[in-house]
């Protein structure tokens, strides 16, 4: 493992990201026994990634593509600006976000910088 990862970025705003992908894997994980919420980094093609996953039941196959649509959501509670929020800040650090999920393993988003 490589101990020399950086970024240069906002941290207020980076750490309202992972605190709202965390958040967003805990609530995927509502229930379940076995859960668990993973953060990491590591570097990737020459970029640094921080990824956050979860073993939960993935997201549906007919909400993935509108998951970063501002006011979507399937919460009773959520406002839906979480994610295009997260999103539009990446973007603001010439970075991206995506993620890749599976109802058996759960989900996975990756913040590349």
């Amino acid at each position: 493992p490589r101990n020399d990862l950086s970024i240069c970025a906002d941290r207020k705003m980076i750490q309202q990201v992972i605190i709202n992908l965390m958040s967003n894997a805990l609530e995927a994980l509502a229930g379940q026994q076995d859960g668990k919420v993973e953060l990491a980094a590591y570097a990737e093609n020459g970029h640094t990634c921080i990824s956050v996953s979860d073993n939960g039941p993935g997201i549906d196959p007919e909400h993935a593509d509108k998951i970063f649509i501002p006011f979507f959501t399937t919460k009773k509670k959520g406002s839906g600006i979480g994610l295009s929020l997260a999103r539009q800040i990446m973007r603001a650090h010439k970075g991206s976000i995506r993620y890749r999920t599976d109802a058996k393993k759960g989900t996975a988003f990756v913040l590349e910088f």
